[in-house]
């Protein structure tokens, strides 16, 4: 069964990795670390049966006793959770769809992030050329209705929604335009109301797909988005929860290639951010931190598997520190690179192969 799209990963409570990700068949598959840090099941079938209302790779998060909480955009929203810390997942579940996007023809969903806000609760979003919202009822239990965020000014949404947390604690969520331009919005309180939208403008070229947002050792975000000429641009905080630098290009990372779907980042275990992102000759580039919380590297390419990469990649740490990235090749096979020892060094390209016919 060959897979699709960009996989998503991340730890369960008891530190070992769990990866998804579609297939052609319209399902969700699972692959899992056996042991701590080390070791990989065969393919489970989660099903789903998505049809072809599936546009979007799934979003995974973590409710506040640590069970991970999984949702795939297809039509309507649908939800699976760990029923156990770290063991057995639910049937699937729909919290059906918000109204209508406010412009013609922007009525798909499109998924964001779940995050943990400063009580406990889980917020995620999804847009459909409006932003909304739910929000857990009761710590790591209950959903409430949707919350209608908006649209921007004038503007339709027609980008994936991130979300990164301050230092602080509040939530930020943004979010790219029709127009171009990335929009933001934040928490005014820890768990409260939510400021209007704020233009944070392009570089002097439009945006494009869904930014990439993680927080630095010293608790400012740091902010990424793909442009529509291909280059990739960064802002970050001036200060841990207040302030934001001018546009930065990272440019392209060789002469011809443009970069693919949206930044993959991790953080290695000595506190230092480390970015992916999948480039037209199929190949994964990386920079990274080359200081916590300052500087960055040039670009490093890591080759490619399965024929190339033409979908975002995915890391997240495993239970002893070292980082773990997986991308889906244009074989339809499961690729994976990990780091050999923690914030140092990588290994060669493995495959997961494909779950069964």
């Amino acid at each position: 069964m060959r897979l699709f799209g960009s996989p998503i990963l991340a730890p369960s409570g008891d530190g070992r990795l769990e990866v998804f990700v579609l297939g052609f068949d319209q399902n969700l598959w699972h692959i899992w670390q056996t042991q701590w840090s080390n070791g990989w099941s065969g393919w489970a079938s989660h099903g789903g049966n998505f049809g072809s209302s599936l546009f979007y790779p799934p979003f995974i998060g973590r409710s506040g006793d640590g069970r991970l909480e999984l949702f795939v955009c297809a039509g309507q929203l649908q939800h699976i959770w760990q029923t156990k810390w770290s063991n057995g997942w639910s049937n699937w579940a729909s919290h059906g769809a918000p109204p209508p996007g406010p412009y013609p023809g922007a009525g798909y969903l499109m998924p964001g992030d779940l995050a943990l806000d400063a009580t406990g609760k889980g917020q995620l979003f999804v847009s459909n050329g409006g932003l909304w919202r739910l929000s857990q009822t009761a710590w790591s239990n209950g959903w409430s209705n949707w919350q209608a965020h908006g649209t921007a000014p004038g503007d339709m949404i027609v980008g994936p929604p991130a979300i990164g947390q301050n230092a602080d604690g509040r939530l930020e969520v943004f979010v790219v335009g029709a127009s171009g331009a990335l929009w933001h919005q934040w928490e005014t309180a820890i768990g409260g109301a939510w400021s209007g939208w704020n233009s944070m403008g392009t570089g002097g070229v439009d945006f494009d797909d869904r930014p990439g947002v993680m927080a630095s050792a010293d608790g400012r975000l740091e902010l990424f988005v793909r442009a529509t000429d291909g280059t990739l641009w960064h802002r970050w905080q001036t200060k841990a929860s207040n302030g934001w630098s001018g546009w930065y290009s990272h440019g392209s990372p060789a002469p011809g290639v443009r970069f693919l779907d949206h930044p993959a980042l991790g953080r290695s275990a000595d506190g230092r951010l480390e970015l992916f992102i999948v480039g037209s000759d199929g190949n994964l580039w990386h920079k990274w931190q080359t200081a916590a919380s300052n500087g960055w590297s040039a670009w490093a390419s890591h080759g490619s598997s399965g024929g190339g990469f033409f979908t975002a990649a995915a890391l997240a740490p495993s239970g002893d520190g070292r980082l773990e990235l997986f991308v889906v090749g244009r074989d339809g096979s499961l690729h994976h690179i990990w780091q050999t020892k923690a914030s140092n060094g990588w290994s060669g390209w493995a495959s997961h192969g494909q779950p069964p016919p």
